[in-house]
């Protein structure tokens, strides 16, 4: 605080952190933005490589299925 009859305006910080964010929040972001970076190539996939891909994880997910029951 500047002195009494000083033109200066008064400044005044004050740094909280929420630990919450930094332990449970933060990490998770950390991995979604990972995920979001390598993820987006497939936006530049051509229809061939993107049928592929859905074909695949169709057959994939229909023998998990079949193996389960």
């Amino acid at each position: 605080m500047p002195p009494p009859g000083d033109v200066r305006p008064a400044r005044f910080h004050v740094y909280l952190r929420d630990l919450a964010w930094d332990v449970f929040y933060a990490p998770v972001g950390g991995v979604v933005d990972f995920a979001a970076d390598r993820l987006n190539r497939v936006q530049s996939w051509t229809i061939r490589a993107y049928l592929t891909l859905v074909f695949s994880a169709l057959v994939v997910l229909l023998m998990v299925l079949a193996v389960w029951h």
